[in-house]
């Protein structure tokens, strides 16, 4: 075919290809054709090449081109303040929240340019953020957008009152809730309004859902009408759920019932539910969420950092669950959550089983790619290289000194890549980082707003740690 006759298009990427479709082909020596942000052909080069002639090329013969990560669950004004909570348990209430809270709109858009540019690096071209305090929202919706990272944002504020009756209190004392009347009609309005303008099911960067984050703080009307609403705009509705003992105890003695089955008791336990880490969820409630069709966002990482419990993730697997992993803020680089997943449930249920085949390597692949993006409704999208998807993926150095001589090249990915190998990150088209280089972001200028936002939190939570800062 002569030049004249090719078909001009936006960009070329070349290289051995992971597309994560639906029958997850490998292509050896293959291209991507891309046009407007969206692809428009994958498969071999010399094909590739024939058809298409593009302004801009990237990878060689020698890259390897997979989709872009997805991280299902994060926080993103917990940024500054995550190296304070090391070491420190319990920290969510008392680091966590008053670090979150002190932070101005200014400083929380600081926060998101900091986490992003941590996640384009490590090769994440979407991230799931859940929102619960009103006067940062904007300016995290317009810091998002202003970085051109790909964002599902999970919006909702807490409208219940409750007390949780600790243990040694409950011989005089027992946990209650009450919910402030109307507060969820009135918010969940403004969830509405936004789903409106950012549809999940949209083809734009930003994809709106339904946050109610936890049981105690979020009335049974807020659970109800927000799972309908979910359900009008084919959204998910994002709960914490069976994340630590104290949520247990609670429910049971308040509900009599444990977690999961409260929220089945409210009727919102269907294929648009999220259910938010459920490491405390029992082998009826993993049934609930598998009758249900309801999907896991897991973050390997914080079932260390909190130490509260490693969920029984073959069990959700072989169950039918769908699995998104998500970094919660911990790691913010997803071939490090993979690894994480991979060690921690490999000596959770695998060693005790002599078990190999626990949680095979090209199924972390999928929970951080394909699978992660059909938990979160924006499969349509992202989360494989397809025609018609957006142009979601990274340039990787294959001949980095640990992907020479491969064999195996999903395993190889989830036990030995990591962000060293990514050269390039590119969202819609876009290349966002590019060998250390970031396009949307002034990275001097952040180091300087991230060391005055993290001075700041360190002021306001440093005395509420149990135990004093090392000197070093």
């Amino acid at each position: 075919m002569t030049a004249d006759a090719q078909q001009p298009v936006q960009m070329i990427a070349r290289g051995r290809i992971i597309t994560m479709d639906p029958t997850r082909r490998i292509i050896e020596d293959g291209a991507i054709a891309i046009d407007k942000g969206v692809i428009v052909a994958v498969g071999a080069h010399a094909d590739i090449a024939g058809r298409f002639r593009a302004a801009e090329m990237l990878g060689d013969a020698d890259a390897l081109l997979t989709p872009g990560f997805i991280d299902a669950h994060t926080h993103c004004t917990q940024c500054f303040v995550r190296g304070l909570t090391s070491g420190e348990l319990p920290m969510i209430p008392r680091i966590y929240n008053p670090a979150q809270r002190v932070l101005t709109a200014t400083e929380a858009a600081s926060t998101v340019r900091l986490l992003s540019a941590q996640m384009l690096r490590a090769g994440v071209t979407t991230l799931c953020e859940g929102t619960l305090n009103p006067d940062h929202e904007s300016a995290i919706l317009d810091t998002l957008e202003e970085v051109g990272i790909r964002s599902v944002l999970a919006r909702g504020r807490a409208d219940q009152d409750f007390h949780h009756a600790s243990l040694y209190s409950q011989i005089n004392d027992r946990s209650w809730v009450k919910a402030r009347d109307g507060e969820a009609e009135a918010d969940l309005l403004r969830t509405e309004a936004l789903l409106q303008r950012f549809p999940s099911r949209g083809d734009g960067l930003i994809h709106a859902a339904v946050n109610a984050s936890a049981l105690l703080g979020f009335s049974p009307r807020y659970f109800t009408e927000g799972a309908a609403l979910a359900r009008r705009f084919d959204t998910t509705l994002q709960v914490h759920i069976g994340r630590d003992r104290e949520e247990v105890e609670f429910c049971l003695d308040v509900w009599k019932r444990r977690p999961v089955e409260r929220l089945f008791d409210l009727g919102v336990v269907d294929e648009h539910l999220v259910a938010v880490h459920a490491v405390l969820a029992s082998e009826r409630e993993i049934e609930i969420l598998a009758k249900g069709k309801a999907a896991l966002a897991h973050s390997p990482t914080e079932c260390v950092s909190n130490m509260n419990a490693i969920p029984n993730l073959p069990r959700f697997r072989a169950a039918g669950i769908r699995v998104a992993l998500g970094c919660d803020n911990q790691a913010n680089d997803m071939f490090s959550t993979m690894r994480a997943a991979w060690l921690i449930h490999g000596a959770r249920w695998g060693v005790e089983r002599f078990d190999p085949e626990f949680l095979p390597a090209g199924e972390l692949l999928e929970m951080s790619t394909i699978e992660s993006a059909s938990s979160l409704r924006i499969d349509h999208i992202t989360g494989s290289l397809e025609p018609g998807k957006a142009a979601d993926f990274l340039v990787m150095d294959g001949t980095a000194p640990h992907f020479m001589a491969t064999q195996d090249v999903p395993s190889e990915l989830v036990r030995y890549g990591s962000r060293a190998e990514i050269l390039q990150t590119v969202v819609a088209g876009r290349v966002l980082y590019d060998r250390g280089n970031f396009a949307t972001i002034d990275m001097q200028g952040l180091r300087d707003e991230a060391t005055a936002g993290a001075a700041k939190v360190r002021q306001e939570v440093v005395d509420r740690r149990y135990r004093p800062l090392p000197a070093f």
